[in-house]
């Protein structure tokens, strides 16, 4: 055996272990990483975007056949609410969601008494929200739930 073919022979085992090693070296600082919890909007992020696709295919499967009506409904009720908590979670963890949240409530109070102060006859209002709705809207504008009319 050469120095040649030592060489090589080393080269190759190096490169083995580095091949193998660095995946699981990765998985190791991902896993640190989760544990100090700087990313569970990214993985909430993904985890939308993993149902938002498992919907796209459901619905791709029941148009060319492969999946019939009712279990295409259970799956999409299933996949429709597991994505509603992942959005009330990402919703959560954004300060910014509760403010905006806050600021609609309070325009929403002043339009009211702004309302209720220019207008001297009694107004119909949503019997949702509260809001008070002119005689020519049949829905909500805040809220759209449909007016009743008497």
């Amino acid at each position: 055996m050469t120095a040649i073919d030592i060489a090589i022979i080393c080269l190759m085992a190096i490169c083995l272990v580095v091949g193998v090693g660095e995946p699981l070296a990765r998985r190791r600082l991902y896993s640190m990483r989760d544990a100090e919890g700087d990313n569970d909007t990214e993985r909430l992020l993904l985890q939308k975007e993993m149902l938002y696709g498992a919907i796209r295919d459901l619905d791709f499967d029941f148009q060319t056949g492969k999946v019939d009506q009712k279990d295409y409904a259970e799956l999409r009720q299933q996949l429709e609410g597991e994505a509603v908590q992942i959005l009330r979670q990402l919703d959560a963890a954004d300060s910014l969601v509760a403010l905006d949240h806050e600021i609609e409530q309070q325009v929403l109070v002043l339009r009211r008494h702004s309302d209720s102060t220019v207008c001297g006859s009694q107004r119909e209002s949503c019997s949702g929200c509260g809001t008070p709705l002119d005689d020519s809207e049949n829905f909500c504008p805040y809220c759209g739930q449909a007016a009743r009319r008497s």
